[in-house]
């Protein structure tokens, strides 16, 4: 799978603007001939958001959202489009949408561990998906989630063969990034990409480092603290060390 890593840096409240530097990433996407595109958290909107969240939040059928569908149909790219998601009853959510090369929706994760004073902002989600896809089974997770490692198990266990993770992560978190994104895909035997967003805002430094590891924990690529849009190759179905075989060899009647 051809992942194209789409590291930016959203202008805070700009839609407008951050939907057409979005739609710049996947031209290029297109160009490399990539599979998937990754953005990083909350990527039409910027980060601090609670005091214009109701203006910010657009749901699926919003027109920045159809707009983007629009054109991963134009362009013949899936895509991972993280945004604000305006739900049932005028709920919040920090959201993630998995967009076909044809333009249609083939599911929202919402994010379930919410960071710091997001759970001000965002109502929490209460489960993790995995899409079935051309591609092959998608599992998405948003941020904070990789820090949990129930996260990406639960995905591995509902038949993931990769995990794609837009970030928001910010100075002095690297080491921590790192790290999770590491042991993650080693201790599930998957693939995982991460797209992190890099800029100043409201005073807080986003680090970028967007990443895309394999099933045994080895860098496929790294980028730096600068704009950037990479594609890498990702083998989702790459051979696992036999004598190793984490999930076979788990004993979960023991760890309660």
């Amino acid at each position: 799978m051809k992942v194209t890593l789409g590291q930016f840096l959203p202008e805070l409240g700009d839609k407008g603007k951050n939907a057409h530097e979005m739609v710049d990433i996947m031209k290029q996407a297109s160009n490399d001939h990539a599979d998937i595109v990754l953005f990083p958290e909350l990527a039409l909107t910027g980060y601090f958001i609670q005091d214009v969240k109701h203006e910010m939040a657009e749901s699926i059928e919003g027109p920045h959202m159809t707009y983007l569908m629009d054109k991963c149909r134009e362009l013949k790219v899936n895509a991972v489009i993280p945004w604000a998601e305006l739900g049932e009853e005028g709920h919040v959510y920090n959201s993630a949408s998995l967009i076909s090369s044809e333009g249609n929706l083939l599911g929202i994760y919402r994010k379930v561990h919410l960071y710091g004073t997001e759970k001000e902002v965002f109502t929490a989600g209460e489960q993790f998906k995995v899409f079935d896809t051309p591609l092959g089974k998608i599992g998405l997770m948003i941020c904070f989630d990789l820090d949990f490692p129930e996260s990406a198990r639960s995905l591995k266990l509902k038949g993931a063969d990769i995990i794609l993770t837009p970030t928001n992560n910010m100075e002095p978190y690297q080491y921590y990034q790192r790290t999770y994104l590491r042991a993650r895909s080693m201790e599930n035997e998957l693939p995982i990409a991460l797209c992190n967003r890099i800029g100043l805002e409201r005073h807080t430094k986003f680090f970028g480092e967007s990443a895309c590891y394999d099933n045994k924990g080895q860098t496929i690529t790294e980028l730096k603290n600068e704009p950037n849009v990479e594609t890498a190759e990702v083998e989702i179905h790459d051979e696992k060390d036999r004598n190793l075989q984490y999930i076979t060899n788990r004993m979960p009647n023991v760890y309660n």
